[in-house]
């Protein structure tokens, strides 16, 4: 079983000074893992290799000094090369026997973050960071990644951030698994770096399975965040979508009177717009002007608006596309919007937002505890926020069941000890009067 491996933020500062200080002392192993990695033996080309490294994780540390949460056992940083460190880190502690992973997921200083094990991932996270990201997938015909659903009422599970293999995430799998839900949705973030083990482990905890314990296809959906890009979505585009059927990134689950968009807001950088997602734009654009009957509800990773003022900067360009999305459809083409990203839960203010914005980005790692009562200046205001804890004052985690019912809809929030979240339910209703289905299921592909 893969295990997610624990440390904060001190530990992986420490691993990375480690690190450098090898680096600027030339030490032998560490340059013979550059060497070998280079596949070259040229003195130059090793050099330059050493200083591009030292570059890339004072860059890194620098980045880091703002991470949240960095007391964190379970800290996840948002700077890329770092999660790639912390992967490596993880993959590297898998080679000890059992009794010593055990002790060093309890206590790090049992083996020390200078060991020598650990001083190599960096380096060998550098070279990963070098291998090109894959190619989008997609196509814009509207019909592609189409799922349609029938029945006059169903569920759907929502969970974002959850993809770490953690005991949040494994009571929150088994409270969905309970629930029966016909669909489970994950909004992204695959710990630490979406590697191929990472991505493994979630689909391996995966709450809709058939009774050989696969992902059940055309039901099960994940979305494309920002940790798996940490390794350039090669093993979500590989692993992950194949498991689920899941032809792209982006996909459309429609009823009579609802259309649900999961859309890829992590390739190219917290944005639905820009070059390498124009097929994804054009899709978009096409199927919300081409169904004027049906309310549509956006799922991304990334938030398009924010009550801190760090996350709400980062939101900019998001929230830009949203506008010019209006301006290129109609101005109610967005009745709600479920994201991640920020570890939080978040009730935002429909007046003020224009359509209903709910933050879900508390599935698995650790975060604050929640005790703001008023939005950052300047940035978006809200009306609730998940307060509750676990354990010894823990920030929880929790997830989200929608039950469709025909135009409504019901928003009901879960904390991970299976009790209902400090948030209260919601109902959803559509006013259009929607409108017919194809006589026959749509190509997902």
């Amino acid at each position: 079983m893969f295990h997610l491996f624990s440390s904060n933020h001190q530990n992986v500062t420490n691993v990375l000074d480690t690190t450098l200080n090898k680096l600027n002392a030339n030490d032998p192993v560490a340059i013979a893992q550059i060497s070998a990695l280079a596949g070259t033996d040229d003195t130059a080309t090793i050099e330059g290799y050493r200083q591009e490294i030292v570059n890339q994780i004072q860059r890194s540390k620098a980045n880091i000094a703002n991470d949240p949460n960095t007391g964190s056992d379970n800290y996840a940083s948002r700077d890329q090369f770092v999660g790639l460190v912390q992967t490596n880190i993880g993959q590297a502690a898998q080679n000890l026997d059992t009794p010593a992973l055990a002790n060093l997921a309890n206590d790090w200083q049992q083996y020390g973050d200078a060991d020598p094990r650990w001083a190599l991932c960096p380096i060998v996270s550098f070279f990963t960071l070098k291998v090109p990201k894959h190619p989008f997938m997609g196509s814009a015909v509207p019909v592609s990644y189409t799922y349609c659903e029938y029945k006059p009422k169903f569920t759907i599970a929502l969970m974002a951030d959850w993809g770490a293999p953690n005991d949040a995430s494994r009571s929150i799998s088994a409270l969905i698994k309970a629930s029966q839900p016909d669909y489970v949705i994950h909004l992204g973030d695959i710990y630490y770096a979406g590697t191929q083990a990472e991505c493994q482990a979630v689909l391996d905890m995966w709450p809709l399975c058939d009774p050989d314990g696969k992902p059940i296809k055309d039901r099960s959906f994940a979305l494309n965040g920002n940790h798996e890009m940490f390794c350039g979505a090669r093993d979500y585009f590989d692993t992950v979508l194949p498991a689920f059927n899941q032809g792209a990134s982006f996909f459309r689950l429609i009823t009579q009177y609802w259309q649900f968009l999961g859309l890829d807001t992590a390739y190219d950088g917290g944005r639905l717009s820009g070059a390498d997602v124009q097929v994804q734009w054009d899709w978009l654009i096409a199927n919300l002007n081409g169904n004027p009957g049906l309310a549509n509800i956006f799922l991304t990773h990334h938030q398009p608006v924010s009550a801190h003022a760090q996350e709400s900067s980062d939101a900019k360009q998001l929230n830009q596309d949203s506008q010019n999305i209006l301006a290129a459809t109609r101005p109610d083409a967005i009745f709600g919007w479920f994201f991640g990203h920020e570890h939080r839960c978040v009730v935002y203010d429909d007046t003020v937002v224009g359509y209903k914005a709910r933050l879900i980005g508390n599935g698995a790692i650790p975060h604050d505890v929640q005790t703001e009562t008023a939005a950052d200046a300047n940035c978006t205001p809200f009306t609730s926020v998940n307060t509750g804890t676990f354990g010894s004052g823990n920030a929880i985690s929790s997830w989200v069941l929608l039950t469709v019912e025909g135009p409504k809809i019901t928003v009901e929030y879960f904390d991970q000890n299976g009790r209902p979240s400090s948030i209260n339910s919601e109902i959803w209703q559509t006013t259009l009067a929607g409108q017919p289905l194809p006589g026959e299921v749509l190509s997902p592909n």
